[in-house]
């Protein structure tokens, strides 16, 4: 009975247009999020508290008011971020988000909605029904709604990875690049991007046209910063990489709770564990001749499961790789939404930003903080083991268009049969 179900509500999805198929994203999107805001207003910031619940909503207030007042970030201000994302801030705190907390929900909120409907509407081409699948599923991740919902702004991060990642692979070379730029001074995580789009141009005229761009962006953007703020601009640079001494690690990294319980791991092996990581993904990915959106989603995964700073927002990223796959398979489906507990639990057992306890603290708690996190990060590399073993619908549609030596163009449904991981098919 439930697969009869299934199948008919499948025949039902396949009919409908384009159009439907966005605002039924959009229509679910304002639904999960808004519930999320509307809880957040009403329940959830009053039982746990908005300190704890929005730790980071004074420093987004602090930052846009004093670019609106006319200031420099990092000398009138303390910053942690680069500079592009507190600009991306500014029409939040112009809307009443300097009275308000869920105008900054409602802000974050529609750039999770906004991702969702870009996969499908640009993922579409190579397969309609699994592009709609991959949307839908990205908007209902925990990660997304619960993140945006409760005024975090890791759904513009999730973002600035989101739309470079997308035009990679429709072959938009230059407003890729472009894209990773911007991406990379909003808040850094585009740069992974940047070797995979490097070492899948065909030419060195194209790749150096890329580092020409990229390097473009960087110079204008992080050049009236270095010649205003000098140290204080770099200083974030130091931050997100390598920490510092006050605020080495936080989060809920392994990293982290190993430093609570005694055992603290020098920030250049820290470092140098990620760059190892990186290194390998990169040339496996180019020697086995993966695909663009395998060799990113390999990438993003070895960097966030080994990254000593992690929050729980990060892992939004790697989840939107991981549902190409997830879209065609449950058991990939299901593995990104129940990586949501671990995560969870050991955002429950790690320190806070503001000053105070964790939400659970006991004596040895870090133990438990600890096995939480490694099970996050090894449920995240055992999901993306499990599909590199097979290429993404994505990946497949370029493949079939390239070996019938057709140009590009809309692919619709043209092999919405083919075989998904494990033969499964959603």
């Amino acid at each position: 009975m439930a697969e009869r179900r299934h199948g008919r509500f499948k025949e039902t999805v396949i009919s409908w247009s384009p159009l439907k198929k966005s605002l039924f994203i959009l229509a679910v999107g304002i639904i999960v999020y808004g519930t999320v805001i509307v809880l957040d207003s009403s329940v959830i910031s009053q039982l746990s508290g908005t300190e704890n619940m929005h730790s980071d909503i004074e420093a987004y207030r602090a930052r846009t008011s004093t670019i609106l007042g006319g200031g420099l970030l990092y000398t009138d201000v303390h910053t942690e971020t680069p500079p592009l994302i507190n600009y991306l801030l500014v029409p939040a705190q112009l809307l009443g988000g300097s009275d308000h907390i869920w105008v900054y929900s409602a802000y974050f909120s529609v750039f999770g909605i906004l991702s969702g409907l870009l996969m499908y509407l640009t993922l579409r081409r190579f397969d309609d029904l699994i592009a709609f699948a991959m949307g839908l599923l990205f908007i209902l991740s925990p990660f997304g709604f619960l993140e945006g919902g409760l005024a975090n702004d890791e759904t513009i991060v999730a973002f600035t990875v989101i739309v470079p990642a997308l035009l990679m692979v429709l072959e938009r070379s230059r407003f890729a690049s472009l894209a990773i730029g911007l991406g990379i001074w909003t808040k850094m995580w585009a740069i992974l991007l940047a070797p995979v789009h490097f070492l899948q141009l065909r030419s060195w005229k194209e790749r150096l046209l890329v580092i020409g761009i990229i390097a473009g962006v960087s110079i204008a953007v992080a050049t009236p910063f270095l010649l205003l703020a000098g140290d204080e601009f770099t200083w974030f640079l130091q931050y997100y990489f390598i920490g510092n001494s006050e605020r080495k690690n936080e989060g809920l990294s392994a990293h982290m709770f190993l430093e609570l319980g005694g055992l603290e791991i020098p920030n250049l092996v820290s470092l140098a564990v990620v760059l190892i990581g990186l290194l390998f993904a990169y040339l496996y990915a180019y020697k086995k001749g993966l695909g663009k959106w395998e060799s990113m989603t390999l990438a993003v995964v070895v960097f966030f499961a080994l990254y000593p700073k992690m929050h729980g927002g990060y892992y939004l990223i790697p989840v939107a790789f991981l549902l190409a796959w997830g879209a065609e398979n449950w058991k990939i489906a299901a593995r990104c939404f129940l990586l949501y507990i671990p995560v969870t639990l050991a955002v429950a057992l790690a320190p806070p930003m503001v000053p105070g306890d964790a939400l659970i603290h006991f004596e040895g708690s870090w133990i438990f903080g600890l096995v939480s996190a490694l099970a996050a990060s090894a449920m995240l590399l055992e999901a993306t083991y499990t599909v590199m073993k097979n290429r993404s619908f994505i990946t497949r549609a370029i493949e079939e268009e390239s070996s019938r030596g057709s140009p590009g163009g809309p692919m619709g449904s043209s092999i919405s049969g083919a075989a998904g991981l494990d033969g499964e098919n959603a």
